[in-house]
């Protein structure tokens, strides 16, 4: 349409000729089709724009092209017309799925590369450091700030900024993301100890929710575990892909950020 034939969005998006740059083809749609694609679109774009924001790009985004609603147009990408306000919420729903299946490919090629042998017997020493002094404390029943052991290992250094946290207005999301992502930083044993930690976490919550209509039905309360559940095993495969543990944070709002050594 003439409103945005030189309209271009800061992730590229711009429509000419009936097809855009996400490559669906307006040729078909009505007034209503077309208000209802741009509302969708734009508030996409504003999520994706907020998540990069969230990782300190505020500026030149990378621009977006046909990936944006998916790896092929056929059929239009679904979106026919006069039924296109279905289609644009099916077609989130599936490029959402494909995009965290990519996010865990990505993540995994790149822990493939990082760990050695050395380093894996060194997060093992640093974990069974950790958890023996600790051990003690726990048999004894005496409460303790994280802070006050040596956290030598990432699932130590984990539970220091979980407590950290406690008290900073941060989204659930982003938090469970950021704690399993620094749990996990040193390889595949912290990675299960910081899983284990995430199910046991999720099944004290159960237990404690559970027919408590402050939380919502019993229906809601599953469906938060499961949430929380995805969003620990996210944060799980981007702490071993990352090179540096300083690299969660930006998980983080850039105020609740800290630098970890």
């Amino acid at each position: 349409m003439d409103l945005y034939s030189k309209y271009k969005s800061p992730l590229g998006y711009s429509l000419n000729n009936n097809i855009d740059s996400y490559g669906v083809d307006h040729s078909g749609f009505s007034l209503r089709d077309e208000i209802e694609y741009q509302v969708a679109r734009q508030q996409r774009e504003n999520q994706i724009i907020k998540n990069y924001n969230n990782h300190g790009i505020t500026k030149d985004y990378p621009q977006l092209s046909i990936n944006f609603w998916g790896s092929s147009p056929d059929n239009n990408y679904g979106f026919g017309s006069s039924n296109i306000h279905d289609n644009i919420e099916n077609r989130e729903k599936q490029s959402e799925q494909t995009g965290l299946v990519k996010q865990f490919g990505n993540y995994f090629e790149n822990a493939m590369e990082k760990y050695g042998i050395d380093k894996m017997v060194n997060s093992l020493h640093n974990l069974g450091y950790d958890a023996g002094e600790r051990l003690p404390d726990y048999i004894n029943d005496i409460s303790k700030n994280p802070n006050e052991y040596d956290n030598l290992s990432s699932v130590g250094k984990a539970q220091a900024e979980a407590n950290r946290l406690t008290s900073v207005p941060i989204s659930d999301e982003n938090k469970h993301r950021y704690i399993s992502c620094v749990g996990s930083f040193d390889g595949p044993f912290a990675a299960a100890a910081t899983g284990l930690a995430g199910i046991y976490k999720e099944g004290k919550d159960l237990y404690r929710k559970w027919n408590n209509p402050r939380y919502g039905t019993n229906v809601e309360i599953i469906q938060d575990s499961i949430k929380d559940l995805k969003n620990d095993a996210l944060g799980i495969a981007a702490g071993l892909s990352s090179s540096d543990i300083n690299q969660c944070s930006y998980i983080l709002p850039r105020s609740a950020r800290k630098r970890l050594y």
